[in-house]
């Protein structure tokens, strides 16, 4: 399906990833992220952050999940990197597993039921032009929410980036916009959400997906979902630790729930390294220690 992994370039990637948690550790009440210095990995800054909303007992209190960053030195290249599930609410609605058609694009087969709840929650928001630099402390809380589907709100953000000149030309012809290259990383929920983007774009065509990047990708849908992904022309790394649960799930049952992985996949054994923990095995540092030695495990994962 394109390229074999490149290390380097998925360590990047899982950093991005890791910032996403990062960032909502530092504190989960914060909606709207201060990435200190040191968050978002070179060359990529930070220009959108996501929301998601829960679904189970009915809680749709908002969330930071993730953020849109663009390279700082190609600002048609942007990344999406979404964290995965943290905290038992989150738990429950990755575990409504049955099948649905994917709401964005109901003609490419069944996904879990969760994942699309989830992936249809997505607001995608960033501070309004007026609010950045020296005008942030006269208005903290001027922010522009993205509206409709995840790809489109994705769009109007790239767009909104714009200089003005080039925003003037799009507005008189639309066919102006400029290509824009996104790479979209995730790990455990994340990686399926980043999936579901890729579907979506296929579909809406906004974007030239360049690569996914997943880290413990549980199994998003079914076959004819799978056979849709695989019909692109991307890099598809799909890393996992053979150890870890969470990719073995939801369970393939034939007639039932086709669920299928989606291709390339890159496993490893993280035996020698961490302990015996499932927490351990699905670690997202368990999986950069794996990509680069140099990256510590998590303390009390450490053999």
């Amino acid at each position: 399906m394109g390229q074999p992994l490149d290390k380097k370039q998925a360590v990047l990637y899982g950093k991005c990833v890791n910032a996403a948690y990062t960032l909502f550790a530092r504190d989960r009440t914060q909606l709207e992220p201060e990435p200190g210095d040191q968050d978002i990995p070179d060359p990529y800054e930070l220009v959108a952050w996501l929301n998601m909303a829960d679904f189970i007992l009915f809680d749709e209190t908002p969330k930071f999940y993730g953020f849109i960053a663009r390279n700082k030195n190609d600002r048609h290249d942007f990344i999406l990197a979404i964290r995965g599930t943290e905290g038992w609410m989150e738990w429950f609605d990755d575990a409504e597993i049955h099948p649905v058609p994917f709401t964005q694009v109901p003609d490419c087969g069944h996904v879990s039921y969760g994942f699309d709840r989830i992936y249809s929650s997505l607001q995608v928001i960033r501070r309004d032009r007026a609010a950045d630099g020296a005008m942030r402390a006269a208005a903290p809380t001027a922010t522009r929410r993205m509206s409709g589907s995840f790809a489109q709100q994705l769009e109007q953000l790239a767009d909104s980036l714009e200089e003005p000149d080039v925003q003037a030309r799009m507005r008189l012809a639309p066919e102006a916009r400029p290509r824009r290259s996104f790479t979209v990383t995730g790990h455990s929920l994340g990686a399926a959400l980043a999936t579901l983007f890729v579907i979506e774009n296929k579909d809406k065509k906004k974007f030239d997906i360049t690569t996914s990047c997943t880290f413990a990708s549980p199994r998003v849908g079914n076959t004819e979902f799978v056979r849709a992904f695989h019909e692109l022309p991307i890099n598809s790394w799909r890393i996992f630790n053979e150890q870890d649960i969470v990719p073995k799930i939801p369970f393939s049952l034939p007639l039932v729930a086709d669920y299928q992985h989606v291709n390339d996949p890159y496993s490893f054994s993280s035996h020698d390294f961490v302990k015996w923990n499932p927490v351990c095995w699905h670690s997202m540092l368990t999986y950069l220690h794996w990509l680069d030695e140099s990256i510590a495990v998590l303390d009390k994962c450490r053999k």
